[in-house]
């Protein structure tokens, strides 16, 4: 046991080495993706407390929640091996083309689509003159932290109309 324990702390930390290099170079990219993860957490948490003070409490309690948080990781992992991935198909399987840079642009995309999020986030019930203006491209999640069905919200508001 006593030779056991040597060899085996010696190719655990083999193992973890080639993975550190492995990942290394694409830390910068999942750095920044995990900031704007969290900032939209943040304006989504902003968002669940405008609701709940133009609603009320039973609408929207203004916390976060750990299914959300799941979610979120979920997401961030899926992520960040996609750069990891597109990092080393740039580098072993296109360096023939002088390096395209893949990670850059998939760590690009999704921080374009979580600058939307989060504009989505911060522009939805609110009144501010922006936000109106930016409503009328991006979508009002507010409806959705209500936990309201889209189509039944078309529906009553299509019955409401009626009744007029």
């Amino acid at each position: 046991m006593q030779n056991i324990l040597p060899t085996l702390t010696r190719w655990t930390a083999a193992i973890i080495g080639i993975l550190w290099c492995y990942i290394e170079p694409t830390i910068p990219f999942i750095l920044i993706c995990a900031f704007a993860v969290l900032i939209d957490c943040l304006t989504a948490w902003r968002l669940n407390r405008r609701i709940r003070r133009k609603y009320s409490k039973e609408v929207a309690d203004g916390k976060l929640k750990s299914s959300h948080m799941s979610k979120m990781i979920s997401d961030l992992v899926v992520v960040f091996l996609c750069i990891v991935l597109a990092h080393h198909v740039d580098i072993s399987l296109l360096a023939h083309w002088g390096g395209i840079h893949l990670a850059n642009y998939v760590a690009a995309v999704f921080c374009l689509t979580q600058i939307v999020s989060i504009l989505e986030n911060e522009s939805s019930c609110n009144g501010s003159t922006w936000a109106i203006v930016a409503q009328k491209i991006l979508a009002d999640k507010t409806l959705r932290h209500l936990e309201i069905d889209i189509k039944e919200f078309k529906e009553m508001k299509r019955k409401r109309e009626e009744q007029e």
